[in-house]
Order: C-alpha cells, then sequence, then structure tokens
C-alpha cells in the first residue's frame, strides 16, 4: 500500500458521517423545552423557532396582569433552560462527554454546530420578542 493510499484511508476514518450528522441537527433542532406553573394554568413551550406554544387557563386571568406576566417570563426561562439541556443531552447521547476534536476546520459537523447554535440564539430572541409584546398587551 502506498503513502497515498494510506493517507486517503486516514482522511476517510477522519471525516464525519454526514448523513448521521444531518440527522442529529434535525433531532436537535426538533427539540422542545417545556414549562408550567405548579397549579398547571400556565404552560409555556420553546423550540429553535422561539415560543412554539403559549397555553393560558381561564383561571389564570383572575391572578392580574402582574401576576401573570411574571409567571410567563419564568415559565419562558424555564423552558429555554429545559430545551438546552434536553439538546445538551442528546449532543452527549451522540457525541459523548468529552470533547469534540475537530481536526478540519468548516467540517460539516463543526457547520451544523454553529447553525444549531445560531438557530437557538435565534429562537431565544424570538422568545424574549414575544414576551415583550405579551407584556405589553398585558
Amino acid at each position: 500500500m502506498d503513502d497515498g493510499a494510506i493517507d486517503k484511508l486516514i482522511a476517510e476514518a477522519r471525516r464525519p458521517d454526514e448523513e448521521g450528522l444531518d440527522e442529529l441537527y434535525r433531532q436537535v433542532m426538533a427539540v422542545k423545552g417545556v414549562a408550567q406553573d405548579p397549579d398547571r394554568l400556565v404552560r409555556v413551550e420553546c423550540g429553535a423557532q422561539g415560543v412554539t406554544a403559549l397555553d393560558i387557563d381561564p383561571r389564570a386571568l383572575r391572578w392580574g396582569s402582574q401576576r401573570l406576566s411574571q409567571t410567563i417570563l419564568l415559565l419562558l426561562a424555564e423552558s429555554l433552560a429545559d430545551m438546552q439541556a434536553r439538546s445538551a443531552e442528546l449532543l452527549r447521547d451522540v457525541l459523548g462527554d468529552g470533547p469534540l476534536d475537530l481536526a478540519a476546520e468548516n467540517n460539516p459537523a463543526d457547520v451544523r454546530l454553529r447553525a444549531a447554535r445560531e438557530a437557538y440564539e435565534e429562537a431565544m430572541d424570538r422568545a424574549t420578542a414575544e414576551l415583550a409584546r405579551i407584556e405589553r398587551t398585558l
């Protein structure tokens, strides 16, 4: 076996499984975080798209705008934390606990992970804007 063939085998061994990374990316993007108050009157769900569900039982409207808005803000933060924890668990299950050894700059794993992080940050921005809008209307 010549040096070129050995180099080719090494390069192929180091190349991430792009199909597997695509599936991991889809799974991370599908993760939802959920939180609800102890009385189960308000429930918030967040995903990569931002706030994906906000359910308010009519009985919670008796709380008044101040308590309701504070509850929504708290639950939003909790649902985002839940989404982050679920995403981290998914990544840990697939990629392991150790640090990623990304040998090549802009390899598919690096690109996908950066895209997932950007989508998460965009979701946080959308969720914050949605909360501000809800708070203004209350």
